[in-house]
């Protein structure tokens, strides 16, 4: 039966799909598995175990391949994973971190909020680094030999950050990375 024109519904343009991310103050994750079925299963059953890692904001995650340890940045993987290694040993697979993007259209990216603060011999160097990072600074304070600098940047170039302060400055410099926000990724194959 043919309805007239005036009588069909107009079509509702389809809304954009929001991004959706289970845990979104979480944006990293770090992935760990074994492959002998008994560890795997012990393994998943960590959830349940204490003590849990909450106190580190981190959260575990069973799924049946993997556990995944999901984290508020990158330091505060390293306690749980360290203790998953710690108990299972080479039992163990441990993959690398990894970023916690929110699929939707468009695909959002965590960008963190980056505070490093030392001596301010090393500022220069400091901001070469940021910069090549895709880090916008915020801020840049000098006071008495010391400097605070406060930057934005994507959280998949700011992996190993921290490594490679500590081998670079030998705990002379300090870097603390908290969520900001997600924004539109504006390159690679995801790009808006």
């Amino acid at each position: 039966m043919m309805l007239p024109r005036l009588l069909m519904r107009p079509s509702k343009p389809q809304p954009r799909r929001r991004a959706s991310l289970l845990h979104p103050e979480c944006p990293i994750e770090q992935a760990v598995r074994s492959p002998d079925p008994s560890v795997q299963t012990c393994l998943l059953q960590e959830i349940w175990r204490r003590p849990p890692f909450i106190d580190d904001a981190a959260l575990l995650v069973a799924e049946p391949a993997r556990l995944r340890v999901l984290a508020r940045n990158e330091p505060a993987l390293r306690r749980p994973v360290e203790a998953l290694r710690e108990r299972f040993g080479d039992a163990l697979v441990v993959e690398a971190p990894s970023v916690r993007y929110a699929h939707g259209a468009p695909v959002l990216e965590p960008f963190m909020t980056v505070l490093v603060t030392g001596p301010s011999r090393h500022s220069a160097s400091l901001q070469d680094d940021l910069a090549s990072r895709r880090t916008t600074i915020v801020r840049l304070d000098h006071r008495v030999g010391m400097m605070v600098l406060e930057a934005e940047a994507p959280l998949g170039h700011l992996l190993g950050y921290g490594d490679w302060l500590e081998e670079k400055f030998a705990g002379e410099v300090d870097a603390s990375t908290w969520l900001s926000r997600y924004r539109p990724i504006v390159e690679g194959p995801y790009a808006a």
